[in-house]
């Protein structure tokens, strides 16, 4: 078996340096060339994060077939910053006993590399080709999952899409929800920030909500509080993993009647055994303003229960209560 790295030559260090500034070189020139041509992505460089030209140049084909087979990886992939020999996959790659067990007999080694798994490899000689032709012979080992749907969500590629655009009309209506959610993110931070500052003393209703009033996202905060008046205990609330869908959930249970209702203006109610129920719908447009109304009007369907709302029993909550009471 291949071992993981093996003692080289000063002169084919020096060779494999070369071959590294070369295409680093390239790379940088691909990129200016390509953002000058065209800033739109495709919807494989929307998912991914990063534009084609992002990645070493001789690894471009090996992004694609990848990708087609539901991986992602890191621009970083490619050639070491310390030692140039040593080549790198960076990405997600969670894999069976039996993979790991034939990648293993090709001299490949599962990396942790920032809470991913990597695919790494000791590279014999400073030949493209060569180093080329082993990924693609990996590649062939790895399952294949589909072609991944769902964007990428590493930091690189969260700021990647806030910066482009795309050329899909789906994928420009979800950036801006993506972009949406960010900036309502910072502005909910930036609000919890000076209130601990402030004041870090929690209300009542905070007390009960188990966070503070400026946690909740300016979109859903009326209404979070409008059923926590009205008796209804809420856990979570705003954006959820996909951007471009809003909720509130917690342990409450609603009238068939009213979910019928709710159901006519397009949203969707879910609930457990237990009676824990979500609150979700798909807002037409990326628009703080005009979700919010959404929120009003469903609020404004459910009855009153007449009596207070049961505290929150989340971890989060109960450690809320705990920190600042």
């Amino acid at each position: 078996m291949n071992s993981y790295i093996q003692p080289s030559s000063i002169y084919q260090q020096k060779k494999f340096n070369t071959l590294k500034r070369f295409i680093n070189k390239q790379k940088t020139k691909d990129l200016k060339k390509r953002l000058k041509a065209d800033t739109n992505m495709s919807d494989m460089e929307y998912i991914s994060g990063a534009f084609l030209e992002m990645y070493e140049p001789y690894l471009k084909d090996i992004v694609c077939k990848l990708f087609d087979k539901g991986y992602s990886i890191e621009t970083s992939s490619g050639f070491n910053n310390l030692a140039s020999q040593y080549q790198s996959l960076v990405g997600n790659f969670t894999l069976d006993y039996v993979t790991r067990n034939k990648l293993d007999k090709e001299g490949i080694k599962i990396r942790d590399n920032d809470g991913n798994k990597s695919l790494v490899f000791w590279a014999e000689k400073p030949d493209l080709d060569y180093i080329r032709q082993k990924w693609l012979k990996i590649i062939d080992f790895l399952p294949d999952k589909g072609n991944l749907r769902s964007p990428s969500e590493r930091p690189n590629a969260l700021l990647f899409r806030r910066k482009y655009n795309s050329k899909n009309p789906k994928l420009q209506k979800l950036r801006l929800f993506e972009n949406l959610e960010y900036k309502t993110r910072q502005l909910v931070e930036n609000k919890v920030l000076k209130r601990k500052k402030i004041n870090p003393k929690p209300s009542k209703i905070e007390s009960g909500l188990g966070i503070f009033t400026e946690e909740l996202e300016p979109q859903v905060s009326q209404a979070v509080l409008t059923m926590n008046k009205k008796g209804y205990s809420t856990d979570l609330s705003g954006f959820v993993k996909n951007s471009c869908d809003q909720m509130i959930e917690g342990d409450f249970q609603l009238p068939e009647a009213i979910a019928e209702k709710l159901k006519n203006i397009d949203v969707d109610v879910q609930s457990n055994p237990s009676g824990y129920t979500r609150l979700q719908f798909t807002p037409q447009d990326a628009d703080i303003g005009k979700i919010k109304k959404k929120w009003n009007e469903i609020v404004s369907l459910l009855p009153s229960k007449n009596k207070s709302a049961e505290f929150s029993m989340t971890q989060k909550a109960r450690q809320f209560r705990i920190k600042y009471s």
